[in-house]
């Protein structure tokens, strides 16, 4: 199933799959994403890749920061602007720009792009203070991952700063090749390939949030910070 058929899926009821809606997640969330990333939110740009319909990024557009979301998939951003209740559709200005669509809020502190997050933007580089990333990294396979780090590395500004979650499972030895969602341990996401060649880790903060027995008994969400070299 292609990110296409499983937006279809999800909005026709099935399986929310990734999804973590609950408020007293995402404050834990904002905890340790303000430990790391400490300027003043009105001068940070933050980058979150692939984010789908993440109400995070919202809450992050709420607390004052500038915001930038990157997914291929139309549908999934539409939703993105939905979570956005304090706009009507009359807020956002649709553009066209290097085989994508942005869109951009009235603010001039929320810019979506429906395009391929590989792709290079030289408009994008060194432009964001921080990234969040739930989830994102590792939904990429391996052969994917390179090229996704070189061009989150590209858009970080030196001594920028990643927020990354990821799923860590029980048998992780025993499944590190299965997924998505993959299990990912810090010696993972810093292999020379992926965030290695660029970035310096900082701290692995364990499991930031619980998540839904029924939905993913069998692993937890991990936390790891990063920062641009």
């Amino acid at each position: 199933m292609g990110w296409s058929d499983t937006w279809s899926d999800i909005l026709d009821g099935g399986s929310q799959r990734w999804k973590v809606t609950d408020e007293e997640s995402h404050m834990k969330v904002f905890s340790h994403f303000q430990t790391f990333v400490q300027k003043d939110p009105s001068d940070t740009h933050v980058l979150c890749p692939l984010a789908g319909d993440d109400p995070f990024v919202y809450l992050l557009f709420s607390q004052g920061y500038s915001v930038s979301a990157i997914d291929l998939v139309p549908e999934a951003i539409e939703e993105l602007k939905n979570t956005f209740k304090c706009s009507s559709e009359e807020d956002w200005k649709k553009e066209e720009s290097d085989n994508s669509l942005v869109w951009k809020h009235a603010s001039g502190r929320a810019t979506f792009i429906v395009g391929d997050a590989l792709q290079k933007r030289p408009e994008l580089v060194g432009k964001f203070d921080a990234v969040y990333d739930k989830d994102s990294f590792g939904a990429l396979p391996k052969s994917l991952r390179k090229g996704f780090c070189a061009r989150i590395s590209e858009f970080t500004k030196k001594g920028g700063l990643i927020y990354l979650e990821c799923k860590l499972k029980n048998n992780h030895e025993e499944v590190v090749n299965v997924g998505p969602p993959f299990s990912l341990k810090a010696e993972n996401l810093m292999e020379e390939d992926n965030f290695g060649a660029n970035f310096d880790y900082v701290k692995g903060l364990g499991s930031v949030y619980d998540l839904s027995v029924g939905m993913v008994a069998n692993m937890q969400q991990t936390g790891h910070v990063m920062k641009k070299n």
